[in-house]
């Protein structure tokens, strides 16, 4: 799949598309300047979360899904709102015991769209942003558990079970360089590697990792995506199951 954005992502906005049915799977959009890595990184992590179906492709005819509007939420006062405004049943916390708290709440609606631009699918997501005393930055995600949009089919770096509710975590590797960049034979090794992408239109050369861990419970999906993969699996794990218990 290719990846242009997800919707936004942190302090940056644009709505664009998210990812096309008919691109290369390991096909990520050319950067123009640093500071889309950002956006680019949060569809990027997705690419594998939300493959189109071929019950999508068929039936729906879905060629494409897009970030539509949004609405952004600074209180937690009005996490109340946002839920609602997003259709869901869910809880989420202010803070954890870990010591991220809530930053700000966006409820984006995604629209999948035929061949024609035409909609023919939508749906509201919860994008919440925690933020530690390290500046350590996370993104929950929560948005319905749909036939049209499937869980990965890649298996998860390491999963763990709360009761019967499993947790998946990935650990995905991005080289973006420059346009011209030519790939040595090892890098070209290396892109090939499942949870390996290189994405070119960067200024230079520059890797990235990122973490993410998702699970499904009362017909929701949450995912946690660490853009930077410094906050560790365990704490994720703990973090999710957390929720999980509450």
């Amino acid at each position: 799949m290719k990846a242009t954005d997800l919707n936004q992502a942190l302090s940056y906005v644009d709505d664009v598309y998210l990812m096309e049915a008919d691109a290369p799977e390991k096909e990520i959009l050319p950067m123009k300047t640093k500071k889309r890595i950002l956006r680019i990184l949060v569809a990027a992590a997705l690419i594998s979360l939300l493959p189109i179906t071929a019950y999508a492709l068929e039936q729906l005819h879905i060629h494409t899904l897009a970030s539509g509007s949004s609405e952004w939420y600074k209180s937690y006062s009005d996490m109340d709102k946002a839920i609602t405004k997003a259709g869901l049943e869910v809880e989420i916390p202010e803070q954890f015991e870990n010591g991220f708290q809530f930053q700000r709440v966006e409820v984006g609606e995604v629209k999948g769209l035929d061949e024609n631009g035409e909609k023919v699918l939508t749906y509201q997501e919860l994008s919440v942003y925690y933020e530690n005393a390290r500046g350590q930055r996370l993104v929950l995600c929560v948005y319905p558990n749909m036939e049209e949009i499937p869980e990965a089919e890649r298996s998860p770096d390491e999963q763990r079970t709360v009761g019967e509710i499993e947790m998946d975590y990935y650990l995905d590797h991005y080289q973006f360089v420059p346009a011209d960049y030519e790939l040595s034979e090892e890098e070209e090794k290396w892109s090939q590697q499942p949870g390996n992408y290189v994405s070119y239109g960067s200024e230079e050369v520059q890797a990235t990792d990122i973490a993410f861990l998702q699970w499904t419970e009362n017909d929701v999906r949450y995912f946690f995506m660490d853009l930077n993969a410094t906050v560790g699996m365990d704490t994720l794990f703990a973090m999710a199951e957390g929720m999980i218990q509450q």
